[in-house]
């Protein structure tokens, strides 16, 4: 399965956020397309991706738009990749590209759109060429199936680990050891505010992270010679340290949480080298890591070394013999089998099942373990990677078994002599995003590990889905979760309801969230104790159901279970029903060009809405404004808040409550069709992202409005050309 896709080749990316785009050895378009090829085969990924958008600019080939969605794709800008792949794919009648819609299928998966990309994989399945892509299409789809009936476990808390540990760059192989001190390895370079500033100038910088699926924890940059120790060293030369993955540490305290990551010394962070991995022994005694050589984008070498704790730091590192050699080896682990100390790692040793293998070597002295032996029974024709064993259960993270994600993690136990079928550890440990370097603490009241899942206190630099944070993974003290079941009056499921829990304080709703299963009939929430509640029900074209329950007085772990009835709307009503906190977009609330002025046409639907605002005295509404992708984003911020204070203004005026009306201006944050910036389209398709929308905070749950006055599914659904 190597080689047809770089996507899935057995090669580990690297990534640098100081790679400047080096200019096209011609700016022809076919040029360009050359330079963009060779920058993929270096692994240089957003230089390729600069290349392609030059070369499409002028050309606009459906050929280059499929190159640029590959280029996205291994950036992990899902979002981009499937809007790329899908101006092409969407209208490829003769399947001329049916090769391609395996990594769409992929994008879309990552990017949580599951039912589409189920869609993509059984095309491919049917009329696809590559017999072993068809076989991985075909465990995409039980992983779909399996996300489709999976509950999440609300005993568990995934939280980001926080601004001391994470950076706007990627942070990767964090570990505990013995004295609840954290471990990663990380690259420290820009901050998110000198990125933001860099967004302002007229060309952007290519400095940012780049990453593709095996990527999962060093970064790109060709080796350099060590120099001598020099306190005295030049800016330049700083300058290229820091292009350098290295080890941190951190500790924590009641009082102030986790300290800012700590450089740790040369010993270990040898000069010229990525230092990544870290990992301890039983005792906390030895650390693990390695050391990485790459050229351009890829890995050249990579070994694994040991120190030991003394009593004034670490000691110098030593190469572990018997392991290393003409190979990659990463991601190394102390574990037990056959009642000896085994190391427990990955490679890419030929003659192994996939890209990337887990294999074992018995200890026999200090820094000494005999040769690597694979362990066939768990690995498969994909990337099985970061292990980490605690007793006799040994945790990895693998892109081939079926899972929710790219890479999802997976557990399996060991008896004395073979090893279970794998488990995977199911929402939220894993997301639709990647999932790698599952570790326990040695007391075992927490976990960590590295994701990329869109996160809102991530600072990730390019896009929400590029770069990995480290999350703590904790259990609740109390666990009162609610599962809601949703079926209709023959009892059958009705798949994808949505489910708004409201807290309601002294008879009054506060806080919300709402959680939506387009794959399945339940939802979950996870309730807070000596809490009253109201749960709204809801799905297109069916009533809502509105149901009352409380906590109070529960001192003990409880699973609460609700099954709702919800009826059929009848097909002739002009009525649709709105949900608390659902954004609609009425019809006719539009903008010309650079302007905030409310156009006549909108008055119509403003009259509606102060209708509405009558009809439901107690109701408060947010009205948010958004602009088309021209011009700058801060100063489209700033037109969409002057249209929303219009619309809002026009209320007033006719006699609304100024207290009910929240004016909100998103700018062009939430572009509904393909015109994001630098896409050519037309005014019309242009004008279809210059709109208002409204939603109710406060007040009722549920109201009632003619559908011709709305246009709920236009969110998602752009006019065609």
């Amino acid at each position: 399965m190597k080689g047809k896709f770089i996507l899935f080749s057995s090669f580990l990316v690297l990534f640098s956020l100081h790679t400047f785009a080096q200019p096209a050895s011609g700016d022809t378009k076919q040029a360009l397309i050359i330079s963009g090829d060779e920058q993929i085969e270096k692994g240089q990924y957003y230089r390729a991706l600069e290349q392609y958008e030059k070369a499409y600019k002028d050309a606009k080939e459906k050929d280059i738009a499929i190159k640029i969605s590959y280029a996205h794709l291994l950036l992990r800008d899902y979002a981009k990749s499937c809007n790329w792949y899908n101006k092409v794919l969407a209208r490829d009648k003769t399947n001329k590209y049916i090769e391609h819609r395996f990594n769409y299928g992929k994008a879309l998966k990552m990017n949580g759109s599951y039912t589409e990309a189920a869609e993509e994989f059984k095309k491919y399945i049917e009329l696809g060429a590559d017999e072993n892509l068809k076989k991985w299409a075909e465990n995409e789809l039980k992983g779909i199936e399996l996300r489709a009936g999976m509950n999440e476990n609300v005993a568990l808390v995934v939280k980001n680990a926080g601004n001391a540990i994470n950076t706007p760059e990627n942070q990767n192989s964090p570990a505990i050891d013995n004295t609840g001190t954290i471990y990663l390895s990380s690259l420290q370079g820009k901050s998110a505010k000198d990125e933001k500033n860099d967004k302002k100038g007229t060309k952007k910088e290519e400095t940012k992270k780049q990453d593709n699926r095996n990527r999962p924890s060093e970064q790109e940059e060709t080796k350099v010679e060590e120099p001598k120790p020099d306190e005295n060293k030049n800016e330049a030369a700083k300058k290229e340290e820091s292009d350098f993955s290295k080890l941190y540490s951190s500790t924590y305290s009641e009082a102030k949480g986790w300290s800012q990551a700590t450089l740790l010394p040369e010993l270990i962070n040898r000069v010229g080298y990525h230092t990544v991995n870290p990992s301890f022994s039983k005792d906390g005694n030895t650390m693990f890591f390695n050391r990485v050589v790459s050229d351009g984008g890829f890995m050249e070498e990579s070994k694994i070394y040991a120190c030991t704790r003394t009593a004034t730091g670490w000691s110098p590192a030593l190469e572990v013999k018997g392991v290393n050699g003409e190979y990659l080896t990463r991601h190394p682990v102390e574990g037990e089998l056959f009642g000896s100390k085994v190391l427990i790692f990955s490679a890419n040793i030929p003659g192994g099942k996939g890209g990337f293998d887990l294999y074992y070597a018995t200890k026999t002295g200090e820094a000494e373990y005999s040769s690597p032996v694979n362990i066939a029974e768990l690995n498969t024709p994909g990337d099985d990677i970061c292990p980490f064993m605690m007793e006799s259960t040994l945790y990895f993270s693998s892109d081939y078994y079926p899972g929710i994600g790219g890479f999802d993690i997976f557990k399996s136990n060991w008896n004395g002599s073979h090893w279970s079928t794998p488990e995977n550890m199911g929402l939220p440990i894993n997301s639709s995003t990647d999932d790698l370097f599952y570790k326990i603490s040695p007391n075992g009241d927490r976990a960590v590990l590295t994701s990329n899942r869109p996160d809102p206190q991530s600072k990730s630099l390019k896009s929400k889905t590029c770069c990995d944070d480290v999350y703590f993974i904790d259990k609740r003290k109390l666990v009162i979760d609610l599962t809601i079941t949703a079926i209709d009056e023959k009892k059958k499921p009705v798949k994808g309801p949505t489910a708004q829990l409201i807290e309601i304080v002294g008879g009054k709703e506060g806080n919300f969230q709402s959680k939506t299963n387009s794959e399945g009939n339940q939802v979950n929430h996870l309730l807070d104790k000596e809490k009253s509640y109201k749960v709204v029900v809801s799905k297109e074209g069916y009533f809502p159901v509105e149901l009352q329950l409380n906590t109070v007085g529960i001192t003990t772990d409880q699973s609460l279970k609700k099954e709702v009835i919800l009826r059929v709307m009848p097909p002739e009503s002009d009525v649709e029903i709105v949900t608390i906190n659902e954004p609609i977009r009425l019809n006719n609330i539009y903008y010309d060009f650079d302007d905030d002025k409310i156009l006549p046409d909108a008055e119509k639907d403003l009259y509606t809405l102060k209708g509405l605002m009558d009809k439901y005295p107690d109701m408060v509404i947010e009205l948010g404004s958004h602009t088309d992708s021209r011009g700058d984003d801060s100063y489209n911020e700033k037109l969409s808040q002057r249209r929303a204070n219009s619309a809002r203004k026009w209320l007033m005026n006719k006699g609304v409550n100024k207290d009910r009306i929240v004016a909100k201006g998103y700018g062009e944050e939430k572009i509904l069709n393909q015109c994001t910036n630098g896409e050519e389209c037309t005014e019309e398709e242009h004008r279809f992202n210059r709109r208002t929308e409204f939603k109710i905070i406060a007040g009722p749950t549920t109201i009632e409005i003619k559908k011709e006055v709305m246009n709920k599914k236009a969110k998602t659904q752009a006019p065609k050309k």
